[in-house]
């Protein structure tokens, strides 16, 4: 069996074939050239975009006996034996994870190389090693023998402990331009006689999401009939909807035309559309349209913020759809949210409920919070702090008392513990649920997290208590903690302004205990000109 898949048969085999990673393969080939050769480097980035190749290439080249402008020769002993290298070992971390398999590579690396200058480890997905493992190359990072080097190259940096991270050089590898991959794949459908046109080619592009590895992955499997490969074709094959299908979308929905948008969710539906990369379509052409808006471009019914809001609606779906529940339900509801509907002669707006979040005046808030202040609702956390269910009343107080006594060197430290936090925690469902998340505002006892999506800041208030208790446990602190979206930010931030303009400064507000609910609260402004800190 002679035949090769495209991505094997066209994997880079010198640093000038590498796509899309300039930057990268710069500093490698001025480390060649200046002899400043490090013991240990990580490679991070999505998959598909030549970690692995390069990881090859680079060992080739240090080891080649008559390397020529930081290129292997391809003809002496060491590059024509490169693959069958005694002093080149590829370990794939995924499926040797363990301890055992570490103390192995430590017994090994005291040996010099048989045939080469440098001894070469690399470790594929290395973010899977095991804990012990991870400690057990620790030491090896630390001081190794001069004739060894080591290339760990993983998808996920988040798990790698910063501990490795910190002996190693990082070099991070970013997504391939849907440019570049084009252009890769013309070349090559061209030398391999493969008839497909334009526009399936920007689709399979599109597609593969920054990786030349799915590319030529999906560009061989569209290849095997001998048919010409069309846009209509590549679109039946990862069961997508056309740019120009979405277009149509946006335009039922600024028609108020509510049947074309069911139909258009009916025929996603029909065609098992792979559902992250469906929303990751339609926010990008809903984006492009935005712009469009925003710039004069364009003119609609509809608005920036209304094209930017549903962009975070739809993205918000992501997180919905890993229940168990059908995910294009959940689109269908989201898309009408955005289609005006008459009902009855009323106008085109009165029945149809806005769900969208406005800005909200401090003042009225903390008025409407003392109307209410008997009809709350307290769950308690494992801490004994209550979050109020159905409203945001604590979200109020403290990012109100944060602006109280905020201030830049709290912010630093506050942004450095909880970044800590998270890169070392070993739960990976609080992993996941921070993950992304940031400090945006920080006095010496509260600190206010920022996050995308509504749904993952209800998530961390949710489990208030059992991370405060957690976070301040491990660094001997006493914060309060609440999270809240970028949207909320925008606007807190935004009457922080107004606020300094107008000279009105914050008050301190007492958190209430269970019993007191929100009885009793003062109102959070006094007229005196706010200090800036």
């Amino acid at each position: 069996m002679n035949y090769k898949v495209l991505y094997r048969k066209y994997r880079p085999t010198n640093f000038d074939e590498v796509v899309g990673q300039n930057n990268t393969i710069e500093l490698l080939k001025d480390s060649i050239y200046n002899g400043k050769i490090s013991h240990a480097y990580i490679f991070s980035g999505p998959r598909g975009t030549g970690k692995t190749s390069t990881a090859k290439i680079f060992a080739k080249t240090i080891n080649c006996l008559a390397c020529n402008d930081e290129k292997p020769c391809n003809k002496c002993s060491n590059c024509l034996n490169f693959s069958q290298s005694n002093d080149v070992y590829e370990i794939d971390a995924a499926s040797n994870n363990g301890v055992d398999q570490i103390r192995e590579i430590i017994d090994n690396i005291k040996l010099s190389p048989i045939n080469s200058k440098y001894k070469i480890y690399i470790i594929d997905e290395v973010h899977m090693l095991s804990t012990s493992a991870f400690n057990a190359l620790l030491l090896t990072l630390e001081e190794p023998p001069s004739h060894v080097v080591f290339i760990l190259a993983t998808t996920d940096i988040e798990d790698v402990p910063i501990t490795v991270l910190s002996r190693c050089q990082r070099l991070d590898f970013k997504k391939i331009s849907n440019k570049d991959i084009k252009n890769s794949l013309k070349s090559i459908a061209e030398k391999e006689k493969i008839n497909i046109d334009d526009d399936a080619l920007s689709e399979i592009a599109e597609f593969a999401d920054g990786g030349l590895r799915d590319a030529l992955s999906m560009l061989d499997q569209l290849s095997k009939t001998g048919e010409i490969i069309t846009q209509e074709k590549v679109l039946n094959s990862i069961g997508l909807i056309s740019t120009k299908s979405i277009q149509d979308l946006l335009e039922a929905i600024e028609l108020n035309d509510s049947e074309r948008v069911l139909n258009f969710v009916e025929k996603t539906r029909e065609n098992s559309a792979d559902f992250k990369t469906l929303i990751k379509k339609l926010v990008q052409v809903i984006k492009n349209r935005a712009l469009s808006v925003k710039l004069g471009k364009y003119r609609s019914d509809m608005d920036y913020s209304d094209y930017k809001n549903l962009c975070f609606d739809l993205s918000s779906l992501l997180y919905k759809s890993n229940v168990n529940i059908d995910s294009y339900s959940l689109l269908e509801l989201t898309l009408l949210d955005y289609v005006s509907i008459e009902l009855n002669g009323l106008p085109s707006d009165a029945g149809v409920k806005n769900d969208r979040e406005e800005p909200v005046n401090n003042r009225e808030v903390i008025t409407n919070m003392e109307k209410n202040a008997g009809d709350v609702d307290f769950v308690q956390s494992k801490s004994n702090n209550y979050f109020p269910g159905n409203n945001s009343k604590l979200i109020e107080i403290r990012t109100n008392n944060c602006f109280v006594k905020a201030n830049k060197d709290w912010l630093k430290t506050a942004k450095e513990l909880w970044q800590k936090y998270i890169n070392e925690t070993e739960d990976k469902k609080v992993k996941g649920l921070l993950l992304d998340s940031d400090i945006v505002l920080a006095s010496d006892d509260i600190m206010v997290i920022k996050t995308d999506f509504q749904e993952k800041a209800d998530n961390i208030n949710a489990y208030l208590g059992s991370l405060e208790n957690d976070f301040n446990e491990i660094y001997k602190k006493k914060y309060k903690l609440i999270a809240i979206t970028q949207k909320r930010w925008n606007d807190e931030t935004e009457r922080y302004k107004q606020n300094i303009k107008n000279k009105i400064e914050y008050k301190f507000i007492d958190e209430p205990s269970e019993d007191e609910g929100f009885n009793e609260l003062d109102d959070i402004f006094i007229t005196k000109k706010i200090e800036v800190k």
